[in-house]
């Protein structure tokens, strides 16, 4: 016979709950007493295991002349309250699950939260957290020429622009690059930074609370910022570099 305590205890129930619960079921209507001779417990840790499988609607009472005797429910009882107690965890994991963004800010605080990635696979994951973010704007500082130089696999790329454009996010892009830029998705405004105004090799990317930063040459290391003053500060900055491009 398979050991049934551990699974009885994996519901929620004490051990002492268990025992008296398997106690009162192989002895049919009984007394505490006859139950203390069963397992061995005290018969305060039975009359309080009693008490408590009573409420969970697990045993029942009656009296008997001067005799209290004390019954366990059938296992189809026991079953459904199994099967109570998996739907309520049910909803519990749903409800948990509407709450994590909130929980994510608790365990924030003031603190940001940063995630670093490396190679060219770094970029790509910066992109699929926008993605996975679905923000409403984009705001962007990039080195196009710098970008179309990095070795990654064309299939991902229109992926991931395919997926970008299923976002309908509006984004706004300052590029860097010697050649003529044009938008390639709908939503998308492009201002041209000339080539001799600036120097840089690097991409910047605002989106919701989060700021993503790419270095795009030699070891490419990419970082993921989550905080909304920091997001707040280079949104305001971008706005300026914007207004100044006609």
């Amino acid at each position: 016979m398979r050991n049934i305590i551990p699974i009885l205890k994996s519901l929620g129930l004490l051990e002492s709950e268990v025992k008296t619960y398997l106690a009162a079921l192989e002895l049919g209507p009984s007394t505490v007493l006859e139950i203390n001779k069963k397992i061995g417990l005290s018969r305060q840790a039975i009359y309080t295991a009693i008490e408590s499988l009573i409420e969970l609607g697990l045993m029942s009472s009656v009296e008997k002349g001067k005799k209290t005797l004390y019954t366990a429910e059938s296992p189809e009882r026991l079953r459904s309250f199994a099967e109570a107690k998996l739907k309520k965890m049910e909803a519990t994991v749903r409800e948990i699950k509407d709450i994590s963004k909130d929980l994510s800010l608790i365990q924030q605080g003031d603190k940001p939260i940063v995630k670093m990635f490396e190679g060219p696979e770094g970029f790509i994951a910066l992109r699929e957290d926008i993605i996975k973010s679905r923000p409403k704007t984009i705001e962007e500082i990039a080195n196009d020429d710098a970008i179309s130089e990095l070795s990654m696999d064309e299939n991902m790329q229109q992926e991931l622009k395919r997926k970008l454009e299923h976002m309908n996010a509006k984004s706004r892009v300052l590029v860097l690059s010697k050649d003529k830029v044009v938008s390639d998705r709908p939503g998308k405004t492009i201002k041209q930074i000339p080539n001799n105004q600036v120097d840089f090799t690097g991409d910047v990317l605002i989106y919701g609370n989060k700021v993503a930063l790419s270095g795009l040459k030699g070891k490419m290391i990419g970082v993921i910022i989550e905080s909304q003053e920091i997001a707040q500060t280079l949104r305001s900055l971008f706005e300026l570099a914007w207004d100044n491009k006609k």
